[in-house]
């Protein structure tokens, strides 16, 4: 026996048939539409994997290249033969220039830097090291501290203690500089050059007062002393000798 249809049932399969007919009438209407937007959908999945895999590999090119490059720079300063670190120099300028948009990129600057100053070079390496600081930043202060110190030693190598004496002062301000031994050495180094012994002596006692919890740096800072105070010792009796 057929079941009866009540008009509730009716209602219902009408507006199941009505919605259906608006679906297919809108699939119809849109067909185009949805057609294209699948296809952009698919081909923006094929272009996405094509560019992982492209940078992927480019990553791993980098890396070998990276690597390959420090090989060279370690050979160049171990030997100080200006051939093999004009390699070096020549190998982080490619790695700079080709892989321009991977991080260790911006390391390249750093050797570059290095092998100008091996090499005499020292305006050049001033810029290498300054381009460094202001494309590293402060992502890694024990790196930025090797380029600002870097930075002094070379403003130091063309006889420019006023300069260097200008980085310094903003070096021993900064509190994340790993190096800041090598920077009062360099400081001395200045002032010794600059015959103004007195300065030097001032700068480290005031060193040792604003950093007497860190005893390694104490110690090194009151052997620069005796360095300087033998230095200064020396300039008088030298002085001394040379008026006679």
């Amino acid at each position: 026996m057929a079941k009866r249809l009540t008009r509730k049932k009716l209602k219902q399969k009408d507006e199941f048939i009505t919605t259906a007919e608006r679906i297919i009438r809108t699939t119809s209407k849109y067909k185009s539409s949805f057609m294209v937007a699948g296809i952009v959908f698919l081909f923006t999945l094929i272009f996405a994997s094509i560019g992982f895999y492209y940078y992927k590999n480019y990553s791993k090119k980098g890396s070998v290249a990276y690597f390959q490059d420090l090989h060279l720079y370690e050979v160049a300063s171990n030997s100080h033969n200006p051939k093999d670190i004009n390699n070096a120099l020549t190998a982080f300028e490619a790695l700079k220039t080709n892989f321009r948009f991977l991080k260790i990129s911006k390391l390249a600057m750093l050797y570059i830097g290095n092998c100008q100053y091996m090499l005499g070079a020292y305006d050049k390496a001033i810029d290498s090291y300054k381009t460094f600081l202001d494309q590293w930043g402060g992502t890694n202060n024990y790196i930025a501290s090797i380029a600002s110190n870097g930075e002094i030693q070379s403003y130091i190598a063309r006889n420019d203690c006023k300069s260097a004496l200008g980085v310094i002062d903003e070096l021993l301000k900064n509190k994340d500089n790993a190096f800041v031994g090598l920077t009062y050495l360099h400081a001395v180094d200045c002032y010794i050059q600059l015959n103004q012994q007195n300065k030097a002596l001032d700068l480290l006692n005031s060193g040792i007062k604003n950093n007497n919890n860190n005893k390694e740096l104490e110690s090194q800072l009151i052997n620069l002393i005796a360095y300087v105070k033998a230095r200064k010792q020396s300039h008088i009796v030298n002085f001394g000798t040379n008026n006679f």
